[in-house]
Formats: structure tokens, C-alpha cells, sequence
């Protein structure tokens, strides 16, 4: 079977043109070594980590922070002091997401839209959402923890000052009341709140914001520091 002539034109290009953009990078790897700069050894993320899609960019407040490697697409707005940490990803495609102050998305979780009729994602204020968690077209009361790996599925309403547990699923269209500690699979209540976790949920939002507060600090000054090498 013959190769269309314009598909190995296009293959052709690509490469050639991969290759010259290899070579740059070599060449200034080596500059920089010949220089005594070895700003060249700093890992430099190619990825766009705030991303529009069709008429569509991101609401990203200016104390928030969003990690290098997360992404956040599309319909999303970002609270005051909100972040989204690294590999973390933020996907308004489909539908709306609203991630209010001081809320955290951590590490490699994902919140979205699953098809365009899911519902929008609702986020409120002091939410945690733990590493791995999985959240779909769902509302998350405010001071609410998610734990690692938990699921949510589309149409769930989660309630103010409520924990799901590390690992828990929680079923389409369910509503977890406030102020409850949810965990299995699928989730079931397992106790009401203790006063003491009301605390814990209020004090850990600040504690991320804080640390984003310093990520952003160093993000910030590596790319002053690669704009002065470059010039």
C-alpha cells in the first residue's frame, strides 16, 4: 500500500523540525556548561498549565496557585488563595467548575465533567480534596474534606463540614447531609462529626495555602531566573 505523498511530507516536516529544535536545546545545554550557567539542569515543564479551550479560558484569581504539571481547562474559576497541585487536573470542557477560597485540588486528583450532560462542579470555600480523589459533575460543601482516592459520582451533593473517607465511592445522586463522616464502597454514613474535626477542617485549607503561598514564591523566581539567562 502506497504512503500518501502529503502525509509523508507532513512526517517529513515533523521530524525535521523536531530535530532542529533538539539540536537548539543541546547547543544551549552546552553554552550554558561552557559558561559556568547551569540553570540548563532545572527540570523546565513544557506544559501549559492554564489552558482555554474554544471561547472558554479559566477565572484564575491572582492568589491562587496552579502547580507546572497540574492543568486547569476551559470553564474553570479559581477562588482567592484556591491551588491545584502537581498532576492534579481541572477540566471545564464539558461544564462549568467553581473551586471557591482557600480550596485545595492535591496532587494527581481530577475534577470534571465526564460528557456534556453532567452537571457543573461545585466546589465551596476551605474544601480539601485529597491526592488521587476523582470528583464528577458534583456539589462540595464548604469546609468539607475529601480523602485520597475517593470517588464521587455525578449528581452528588456533599453537605458543609463533612469527611469521605480515604477510598470511598459514593453513588450517583446521593446526598451526604452536613456535618457526617462518610466511608466504603459504595459510602454509607459511619458517624456524625466530632468537634474536634470541625477544627482539623478549618485549620487545613490555611495550611495549604501557606505552602502554595511558598511553591508560587519559587515557581516565580525560576522563571525570572530562565527570562535573565535568556536575554
Amino acid at each position: 500500500m502506497a504512503l500518501n505523498p502529503f502525509n509523508l511530507l507532513k512526517t517529513l516536516a515533523w521530524r525535521t523540525t523536531f530535530a532542529i529544535r533538539e539540536s537548539g536545546q543541546a547547543l544551549e545545554r552546552l553554552g550554558c556548561q561552557m559558561q559556568g550557567i547551569y540553570s540548563h539542569e532545572e527540570i523546565i515543564n513544557r506544559h501549559t498549565p492554564i489552558s482555554p479551550i474554544k471561547y472558554d479560558a479559566p477565572q484564575i484569581s491572582n492568589s491562587s496557585f496552579v502547580a507546572p504539571s497540574g492543568l486547569v481547562l476551559g470553564k474553570v474559576s479559581l477562588g482567592e488563595g484556591a491551588s491545584i497541585w502537581y498532576n492534579a487536573v481541572v477540566r471545564g470542557d464539558y461544564g462549568t467548575v467553581t473551586i471557591g477560597k482557600n480550596s485545595n485540588i492535591q496532587d494527581s486528583a481530577y475534577v470534571g465533567a465526564c460528557s456534556e450532560f453532567s452537571p457543573s462542579v461545585v466546589i465551596g470555600e476551605n474544601v480539601s480534596v485529597g491526592h488521587g480523589a476523582v470528583l464528577k459533575g458534583c456539589t462540595i460543601g464548604s469546609n468539607t474534606l475529601i480523602g485520597m482516592n475517593t470517588v464521587i459520582s455525578e449528581g452528588v451533593q456533599v453537605g458543609a463540614s463533612s469527611i469521605i473517607a480515604a477510598g470511598a465511592y459514593i453513588e450517583e445522586n446521593t446526598v451526604v447531609p452536613p456535618n457526617e463522616v462518610w466511608a466504603g464502597s459504595p459510602a454509607k454514613k459511619l458517624r456524625d462529626l466530632k468537634a474536634s474535626e470541625k477544627d482539623y477542617l478549618r485549620s487545613l485549607p490555611e495550611r495549604y495555602r501557606e505552602l502554595s503561598g511558598q511553591h508560587k514564591e519559587i515557581m516565580e523566581l525560576l522563571e525570572l531566573k530562565q527570562q535573565e539567562y535568556a536575554c
